[in-house]
């Protein structure tokens, strides 16, 4: 069961249960609305920490799910980048999809890929080298608007066995 929570004003659960049900089969449901904690704000950057909203994510009460999805929609980084779409912390087992850099009319497909990317990786996935692969790296959003929806076989095979 895969549990998500949306930052207070966003509205995307549909989308988001589509593309893990149909992607990765995965039970769905809505947790509720959650703030992204005021301490996660890097002011230097200019973006949030995702390791903040993460522990915050997996503070939130409620049913213990097998897995936490927080879709926020503030600009978000990690080390050594400029920006990033989406983080998982498998030892957590949750993960974040920030809206923020994902605009633009493709923004419903580009939210599906990176929910699928990011719950990969909490099913024990890592990146893979084939670019249409929904598990591949995205750098930038051409990236993620070139790969598919769906895992490659060698992905699917990982968590099928």
């Amino acid at each position: 069961m895969t549990t998500v929570y949306q930052q207070t004003g966003l509205d995307c659960f549909a989308r988001v249960e589509r593309s893990l049900h149909g992607e990765l089969n995965l039970d769905v449901r809505f947790g509720g609305y959650f703030d992204v904690p005021a301490e996660s704000y890097n002011a230097l950057r200019k973006q949030y920490d995702p390791r903040q909203v993460i522990k915050r994510l997996k503070e939130l009460n409620g049913p213990f799910p097998d897995y936490r999805l927080g879709i926020i929609g503030v600009d978000i980084y990690a080390e050594n980048t400029n920006f990033i779409f989406g983080i998982a912390n498998p030892l957590l087992r949750s993960a974040i999809v920030s809206l923020f850099r994902l605009s633009g009319p493709a923004s419903e497909e580009r939210l599906g890929k990176e929910v699928v990317h990011e719950t990969g990786h909490l099913l024990g996935l890592e990146h893979c080298n084939n670019p249409s692969c929904v598990m591949y790296f995205s750098n930038t959003l051409q990236d993620t608007d070139r790969k598919n929806m769906s895992l490659c076989i060698l992905c699917r095979r990982k968590i099928e066995v």
